[in-house]
């Protein structure tokens, strides 16, 4: 399995760590970056390519969207996914049309298994 570097932006500390945890199970290659809040997230993928981008939607300073924006920019091959608990469809639309995906909250290794699928190729 090739290696994978997966940015996880959450601004909670536990669900980053759920995050990780399902992923790593699978994965344990894989680098998994973690960042508490969009320009924490942004700094750091302006030294690193990334080829996947959990992305908490509520969050302090830039939200899902707005971060997954400027990732794209920076980034345009990256994949990424919006994690959330609640999807409205404003944000649906601004999020499709940019080609983000969505997972609910709660994250279990079952709703990651299709982007890990995805990324895997």
């Amino acid at each position: 399995m090739a290696q994978k570097r997966v940015l996880i932006v959450d601004d909670s500390s536990l669900a980053r760590m759920m995050m990780r945890n399902n992923l790593t199970k699978n994965h344990p290659e894989w680098e998994i970056l973690e960042a508490k809040e969009g320009a924490e997230a942004l700094n750091l993928v302006r030294a690193t390519e990334i080829d996947l981008a959990l992305i908490d939607y509520n969050m302090p300073g830039l939200n899902g969207i707005d971060l997954a924006t400027q990732l794209m920019e920076q980034q345009p091959s990256v994949s990424i996914h919006l994690v959330t608990a609640n999807i409205q469809d404003r944000m649906r639309q601004r999020a499709e049309a940019l080609g983000v995906g969505f997972i609910m909250k709660p994250i279990t290794e079952d709703k990651l298994a299709g982007v890990v699928h995805e990324l895997e190729g």
